[in-house]
């Protein structure tokens, strides 16, 4: 039954690579709720929705599963219709689930005046990753960039940086929602930013984070662990990033949540129903 399932799953990201770049972290996703049902992936729909629900109580973590099981179930033909139903379902629940565990993370989160502060006080690649993440909102993938001193003209795959007379630029094409949004670039211009920036000596093709042997970090795992190391007081990028947006709220600073939207190619609806630590979606419509 799991080697079916795991090869069932294998058949489906093999079709879907075809048509788009599959990431390594989806790969791994996939690959280990197939290995892990204890059911056959073309069971019948009843039998798939009470093992689930056996299984499992977090309504993220069903709906996660059923996703995955939808998907491949479609892919060979298998009828869907009562776990999508379900799946429908769960949207109200995880609403709920999200705003009790944002209103948890609110009372352990510290300042936005705190991790100002700690940033002024960092230096070099800590400084950087950590004003990338709170001034612009970028994901961990966003800052795998490589500098160049010409971005190529055609087929922009991956993430570069580029030291200007004047600025730095960002040109991000690898990111979480790039088939939505497509390219990024960002202009930097914080003389702090440029002489720390300038100041690790990268030569051109280096990477911003890097092995020791200065060759990229391919594996996912590995590049969010160095990142979360960098972080201040290990936070990582989520959670400094729903700092910045409660205290973008609080002091109605509405061009900068846009800013910060367009940078991290996330709508403004998802940024205040994800991320933020006050259920912003009715503070803003109050405000």
């Amino acid at each position: 039954m799991k080697s079916k399932n795991i090869e069932l799953i294998a058949k489906y990201l093999d079709n879907i690579k075809k048509e788009k770049k599959v990431s390594e972290g989806t790969v791994t996703t996939y690959t280990n709720i197939g290995r892990n049902l204890p059911f056959s992936l073309t069971t019948s729909q009843p039998t798939i929705i009470k093992k689930l629900k056996e299984l499992y109580d977090n309504p993220n973590t069903l709906q996660l599963y059923l996703n995955i099981i939808i998907l491949v179930r479609r892919s060979i033909d298998e009828n869907t219709d009562k776990l999508i139903k379900l799946r429908n379902s769960l949207r109200d629940e995880i609403i709920k689930v999200r705003k009790e565990n944002l209103d948890k993370l609110d009372d352990k989160l510290p300042t936005y005046d705190y991790i100002i502060k700690e940033l002024d006080n960092l230096t070099g690649i800590r400084y950087i990753i950590n004003y990338l993440i709170i001034n612009h909102g970028l994901r961990n993938k966003d800052m795998n960039v490589k500098l160049v001193k010409t971005l190529p003209r055609e087929n922009k795959t991956d993430n570069y940086i580029q030291n200007k007379t004047k600025h730095i630029l960002l040109d991000i094409n690898d990111y979480k929602t790039d088939k939505t949004h497509g390219n990024k670039q960002i202009k930097i211009t914080s003389p702090k930013f440029i002489k720390e920036f300038r100041d690790i000596g990268l030569k051109d093709g280096d990477y911003l984070l890097s092995k020791k042997d200065n060759t990229p970090i391919n594996n996912v795992s590995t590049f969010n662990d160095k990142v979360l190391s960098l972080s201040i007081d290990k936070l990582g990028q989520n959670k400094l990033f729903k700092i910045v947006i409660k205290h973008l709220l609080n002091n109605k600073e509405y061009g900068k949540l846009e800013q910060l939207s367009n940078d991290r190619g996330t709508s403004l609806a998802v940024i205040l129903k994800s991320y933020n630590l006050d259920n912003g979606v009715e503070q803003a419509e109050e405000d």
